[in-house]
């Protein structure tokens, strides 16, 4: 690409200042990415906002912003679905990942749905990938019914041929769908890549059954990217400031950054009770690491308890409801 029509792509892709951006732009090879900027808040649609940074993610230049009125913080990129489903379809873990690293993630997330169904009751995994949570739900409960939700048609076919679950492909839309409503609705480390959040929160209390229950579990990373990007802001240049090409703590491929706050305010408007907010389990990689993550767990847990269920810690969360 010359250095004409990769200008172009630049300042087409929400670089305001393409010239400074151009040897970085050849050094990692941009092409024009189809895209959207949001002017308003995807969830309540304000307009007021605070930049929380900017970061780089398939050759577009978006910024994570923070409603002043729903305090939701939000990726104002939405890029084309076509980029999208062909990302996923190519991002999926191996095996080791879920049967070993992703173990206690699921065996906690399973003992959730294990207290909230009634025996012979319904689970659906919205956004469940291969399956592998579910597996475990169902050696727990055999007697539960269990569908799995996922974007990814290649995941879904892995899941009938590897477990003989049924599957639908398919995003929120695909909620639409549903004829009756499950006894426990999961939405694990799946509700942030959601570019059409306020459509799954409608049809939401229409998939759970009354007297059934949600379970959500997010990244709990709001307010550490904000102190390290205050940190980070008060010993930068502003020049430099405006080339920043990531966001400490933040994972691009993320439309969202749920608070805890949040989530148990939308919970309660949803008409669900009973809105709990608890630490979540953490993957386990081997090794050193290994042997950290499970002190700061012990940390985090009596933290919690000695907060009267207030300081969450972990690197994930969980909220659930009941409806």
């Amino acid at each position: 690409m010359d250095q004409n029509a990769l200008h172009d792509v630049l300042r087409q892709q929400g670089f305001s200042e393409p010239l400074r951006w151009l040897e970085y732009a050849r050094q990692h090879h941009f092409r024009p990415t189809p895209s959207q900027r949001l002017a308003r808040c995807p969830d309540c649609g304000g307009e007021r906002s605070r930049d929380l940074g900017q970061y780089v993610y398939y050759s577009t230049l978006a910024r994570l912003r923070f409603c002043q009125r729903c305090r939701l913080a939000y990726s104002d990129i939405r890029l084309d679905q076509a980029v999208v489903r062909a990302h996923f379809e190519s991002v999926y873990k191996d095996e080791r990942y879920f049967t070993t690293q992703r173990r206690r993630v699921f065996e906690q997330l399973a003992g959730l749905v294990d207290r909230f169904a009634p025996l012979g009751g319904s689970v659906l995994d919205f956004g469940g990938a291969k399956g592998h949570l579910l597996w475990v739900v169902t050696q727990r409960r055999p007697d539960l019914r269990v569908t799995l939700m996922d974007v990814s048609g290649s995941a879904c076919a892995w899941a009938r041929a590897a477990y003989g679950f049924a599957a639908i492909p398919g995003s929120v839309t695909a909620l639409q769908t549903v004829e009756e409503p499950y006894d426990v609705v999961v939405l694990s480390d799946v509700i942030y890549y959601e570019p059409e959040a306020p459509k799954l929160w409608h049809l939401l209390p229409r998939v759970v059954a009354a007297g059934g229950a949600v379970v959500i579990r997010v990244p709990n990373s709001l307010g550490t990217i904000r102190l390290a990007q205050h940190a980070i802001r008060a010993v930068t240049r502003r020049s430099a400031w405006a080339m920043r090409d990531r966001i400490m703590f933040f994972n691009p491929e993320h439309l969202f950054v749920f608070s805890r706050d949040f989530l148990v305010t939308k919970l309660r408007a949803l008409g669900f009770h009973d809105v709990v907010a608890r630490p979540a389990e953490v993957g386990i990689p081997g090794g050193f690491r290994s042997v950290a993550r499970f002190a700061w767990l012990a940390f985090a847990r009596a933290a919690y308890r000695l907060s009267g269920g207030r300081a969450i810690l972990t690197p994930s969360l969980i909220v659930s409801g009941r409806r």
